[in-house]
């Protein structure tokens, strides 16, 4: 039997074996070939036509992948509402927003809206002339007549109207001895024609009532009428009516 195979495998039959198994290798080798043929085939149809299945990714790695500066990537809408939500409350810290979105009120000191007291008791002799000229007794010219002469004794004492800080004690060359208060939000009053001694001084701190001074008789300009006091009031620089100051009517 061992010689019958021996023999049998001899020649053209070893030939024979030996050729199918060649032909089965390269056939396998053709088969895998055309597999990976096709599948690389396909994958390039998929890019050029662009169907080809990728994952998904967001602008902001896309652009982190390509390198584009953090400002320069676009935001996503979520990440868009929490920035814009953030500047808003940073604005707010800024400029002291209250939580109804609204500055806060800041303290304003009191408006100045009338006098306390009557710088003296008496009646008004002269009124406020409001710009129109008016004939002065005393130096029989028209002029104006820049605040009200309230009648007092001579002698009597002059009270400050309202809270204030003195600014100036000087004589005037025409309405005499002169004492300028501040008295707060943009209001002025000048108190003339007082006697040459005065209790205050530039800088001094006043209240309404506190005595300033007494009638006396150094304006010049009003020596021929009865002892008063000239009383005049400036609101931010300009002249205005002391009679409105006195009623409680001014603003």
């Amino acid at each position: 039997m061992k010689n019958f195979f021996k023999g049998r495998l001899s020649g053209k039959s070893t030939a024979a074996i030996i050729c199918f198994c060649l032909a089965a290798v390269a056939a396998l080798g053709i088969f895998s070939y055309n597999k990976a043929s096709e599948e690389l085939t396909g994958e390039l149809s998929g890019v050029k036509d662009g169907t080809s299945q990728t994952l998904p990714v967001s602008e902001t790695e896309a652009a982190q992948e390509a390198n584009i500066p953090a400002e320069n990537i676009p935001m996503e809408p979520s990440e868009q509402a929490a920035a814009a939500e953030e500047t808003m409350i940073l604005e707010q810290d800024a400029f002291g927003m209250d939580g109804e979105g609204s500055p806060e009120a800041e303290p304003v000191s009191e408006s100045f809206t009338g006098a306390s007291v009557r710088p003296v008791s008496g009646n008004i002799l002269t009124d406020y002339s409001d710009g129109e000229l008016v004939k002065s007794k005393t130096l029989s010219v028209w002029k104006t007549h820049d605040g009200i002469d309230i009648a007092a004794e001579t002698g009597s004492a002059v009270k400050s109207a309202a809270a204030g800080v003195v600014t100036s004690v000087s004589r005037d060359p025409l309405m005499g001895v002169t004492v300028i208060i501040d008295h707060g939000s943009g209001y002025e009053g000048y108190y003339c024609n007082l006697a040459n001694e005065v209790p205050v001084s530039e800088g001094d701190k006043v209240s309404a009532g506190t005595v300033i001074g007494e009638v006396g008789s150094t304006a010049e300009a009003e020596i021929s009428e009865e002892p008063h006091l000239h009383f005049g009031l400036k609101k931010n620089g300009s002249w205005t009516d002391p009679a409105d100051m006195l009623s409680g009517e001014g603003s």
